[in-house]
């Protein structure tokens, strides 16, 4: 796999026919373990960023930039998210005579199957979720350390950073619902937030939300 230098572009010699589809099911245990790393959740959040009817098509060294990490770092990285169809070579171009590929997500949106969740994928699951908590924490420490974070009340900066755990020990199943609907409809506007601004920020989101209910009762069957 090579990459350009500096140079002008030479026709594209390949493009992937397939579109992004809009909502990928994750239903095998080899995907899930293609999400357990933070690097490879790194790269898929990337490629999945911004303006949803037309992701982001990136080499490896506009990835590597983007993330400030090794270039060479991430090509294994990339091959399992490829074989794992999570992301697609999008475009193959020649650049001054060295082949370049460049990445597309190949999906807008994924949702993990139920089955993955409590039977033999229990696992992978755990470690999916702890490469989403690493990757986040370490983008907000280097974030931090490097003075590029707001700290704050709302009142000393509207861009403080917030930080926060909650449990509530008692509410009926339909006013759950209702918020877990209310926090789903928040996460979707905050994905259609890219704009055009000269002035433009990075904004970063972590949102989780789980219900305990009894396994016999209606409420825990629904969805997969």
């Amino acid at each position: 796999m090579g990459e350009y230098h500096t140079s002008h572009f030479e026709e594209p010699v390949m493009q992937s026919p397939d579109e992004p589809r809009s909502v990928r099911v994750i239903t095998d245990v080899e995907t899930m373990r293609a999400l357990s790393d933070p690097t490879r959740v790194a790269i898929l959040r990337l490629l999945m960023t911004g303006d949803r009817s037309a992701p982001p098509v990136l080499s490896a060294k506009e990835i590597a930039a983007a993330l400030r990490e090794p270039q060479t770092k991430l090509y294994r990285h990339l091959k399992q998210l490829e074989s794992a169809g999570l992301i697609d070579v999008a475009e193959t171009r020649l650049v001054s005579g060295i082949q370049e590929q460049r990445y597309r997500t190949a999906q807008l949106d994924f949702t993990i199957s139920r089955d993955l969740v409590t039977n033999d994928g229990s696992t992978e699951f755990a470690d999916t979720l702890t490469a989403l908590f690493s990757e986040f924490r370490t983008e907000l420490l280097s974030n931090l350390t490097a003075g590029r974070v707001p700290v704050g009340s709302a009142a000393e900066t509207p861009l403080g950073l917030v930080v926060s755990r909650g449990m509530v020990t008692r509410v009926s199943p339909a006013r759950a619902a209702e918020f877990r609907r209310r926090l789903v409809d928040l996460h979707a506007e905050f994905d259609a937030l890219q704009d055009d601004s000269p002035d433009g920020i990075p904004v970063h989101l972590l949102l989780g939300w789980y219900a305990v209910t009894d396994p016999g009762n209606g409420w825990s069957a629904a969805g997969s």
